[in-house]
């Protein structure tokens, strides 16, 4: 096909890379050979260097090998944005095994799903979640590892102190009811790794669970080859723009087991030699900007909310950031009120760029020079991107909005045990349906109009209203459901439901809302819950006329 977006590139953009004959494992190794005495990571104030961090990933992973971890074998990680993390993923991909994993914020119901449906061998959680897993071990005969946030840290006296502060101090709940493996005591082992998965680069790396228009998410099954190719094309796009990738620092504030975090910031500047400053919890923006002050840092890749509620504190706005050069915003793109007061504060303009899970994520990327069209940049190298008619799959010109699919090395192989979803959204020939609609201009930048179906992201994550849809039809009360995406300033869009009750029933709307919780994790959760006393309005067909609901919805607010 005709790329001609290449013709626009940056210069020294290559507008075709090739792509290594690699593992994830293979730039692991060299990496922390390279960079010996760098640092990789820090976390509240304790650094690690490359160096340590490769002898931390061998312990761990020689420990798993003797727990019975082998090649193909499926492991969850639930945790955030802490040291262990990307110890804990490298260990497993070093043993062959495919990591899976889970927002630590899910209930125990969201958790289970994931957890049958990859048939998950072992897990490996933050204590402060373990409690999620009390009865999942029981029912599926589960092998947990529990970690605590200082374990990674060498002093013994740091975790000691801090231990002590979240148990005691803040009285975090850090209980569980079932024996569990003390993931400290892995990391010490330092008996040599014997076991030799044989890794080729299509081995199967990550099951990354996304939303599904079904109701229960789907497994997007990502190989070594799609990740390291991911991570060339970026490389590319970056290098003749940012220069020396290894000298830079990246904050780690959005959650790394997202996939545009796990790449943009993690594999990105990772595997480029750089150090990766993690922040557990950026919702605490005192604690945030802390981090920002003393850190130096030259990256920063955020959702437009982080952008918008940093904006919104006093102490980030008065600070200055000297070291601050470049700015990503993915998930979502940023929108221009928002880029451009972050611009004024900061002298950083956010890049947009677009991706999602089942491409690992970079579909395309814009240029770091500080300007804003409005685009998600252009296809990144390797990438064939077409625009298609909604309904007949026809080419369409030049900025004529229509569904976008993409092909490239990137793009995933399918959904995991999920032919019937795999077959909806790739056809023979490895193009993907993305299911968003945009066009491309005449230089061949995106542009992103909307979705095809009725997915709602919060704060960039998404929440596909048949799935809180479900957990309201299991309410006996309740007679019918519908959920819409409304527009919102603080999160980009807002969950809204609408029930109808039957006769002589009736719920408050707290008591609704506090029943969902029980289910669904946070973001999940309507903000407002409209109770209809008539029917809700139907298609000719007879499905709930959610455009009509929209309009109502607007209406009457």
């Amino acid at each position: 096909m005709n790329k001609f977006w290449t013709d626009n590139y940056p210069c020294g953009v290559a507008k075709e890379v090739t792509i290594p004959d690699t593992t994830i494992v293979d730039l692991v190794d060299n990496v922390c050979k390279d960079f010996t005495n760098c640092k990789s990571f820090t976390c509240n104030d304790v650094s690690l260097t490359f160096g340590d961090v490769g002898t931390l990933i061998t312990n761990l992973a020689s420990s798993l090998y003797e727990l019975g971890v082998r090649k193909g074998d499926k492991v969850a990680v639930i945790m955030p944005n802490i040291m262990q993390y990307p110890i804990i993923i490298f260990a497993i991909l070093k043993l062959g095994a495919v990591v899976v994993n889970i927002n630590p914020l899910y209930t125990p119901d969201e958790m289970e799903y994931i957890i049958s449906n990859a048939s998950v061998k072992m897990a490996i959680v933050l204590n402060m979640m373990a409690h999620k897993l009390n009865n999942i071990v029981k029912l599926y005969k589960l092998n947990v590892i529990v970690t605590k946030i200082p374990d990674p840290y060498p002093s013994f006296i740091k975790r000691g102190i801090i231990n002590f502060v979240i148990e005691k101090i803040k009285k975090t709940k850090v209980d569980y009811s079932y024996q569990a493996i003390a993931f400290r005591k892995l990391l010490t082992n330092k008996a040599p790794l014997v076991y030799n998965p044989n890794l080729v680069n299509t081995d199967l790396a990550f099951i990354q669970y996304t939303g599904a228009t079904t109701g229960k998410p789907k497994g997007a099954m990502l190989s070594h080859r799609n990740i390291v190719a991911n991570i060339t094309q970026i490389h590319n796009w970056l290098a003749p723009q940012v220069g020396n990738l290894s000298g830079q620092v990246v904050i780690d504030a959005l959650p790394l087991y997202h996939i545009f975090s796990l790449t943009a910031n993690l594999f990105t500047f990772f595997f480029g030699g750089s150090e990766n400053v993690m922040i557990p919890n950026p919702k605490d923006i005192h604690a945030t900007v802390k981090v920002l002050k003393k850190s130096n840092f030259t990256v920063f890749s955020a959702l437009d909310t982080l952008y918008n509620h940093l904006l919104s504190s006093e102490e980030f706005k008065s600070q200055r950031y000297p070291f601050f050069k470049y700015s990503v915003a993915g998930g979502m793109p940023a929108r221009s009120s928002v880029a451009h007061e972050w611009y004024q504060v900061t002298g950083v303009m956010p890049s947009n760029c677009y991706g999602m899970t089942e491409a690992s994520p970079a579909v395309t990327m814009n240029t770091f020079d500080n300007s804003f069209d409005g685009s998600v940049g252009f296809p990144v190298p390797n990438t064939e991107l077409e625009i298609r008619h909604v309904e007949t799959q026809e080419l369409l010109p030049i900025n004529t909005p229509g569904i976008i699919w993409v092909r490239g090395p990137q793009v995933m192989s399918g959904y995991w045990d999920n032919p019937s979803q795999t077959e909806k959204v790739m056809d023979v020939h490895g193009w993907f349906n993305t299911g968003d609609i945009g066009y491309l201009n005449e230089k061949g930048k995106l542009f992103i109009s909307g979705r095809s179906n009725d997915m709602i992201i919060v704060s960039g994550f998404n929440v596909y209203p048949v799935e809180v849809e479900n957990v309201l039809d299991t309410f006996t009360d309740i007679k019918e459901s519908a959920v819409i995406g409304v527009k919102d300033s603080g999160t980009g869009e807002k969950v809204v439901a609408f029930v109808v009750f039957e006769a002589d029933k009736f719920m408050v709307e707290s008591e609704i809302i506090h029943n969902l919780r029980q289910k669904l994790t946070s973001y999940k959760i309507p903000k407002e819950i409209v109770i209809m006393d008539k029917p809700l309005p139907k298609t000719l067909v007879g499905k709930i006329d959610k455009v009509a609901l929209g309009k109502f919805y607007t209406t009457n607010h």
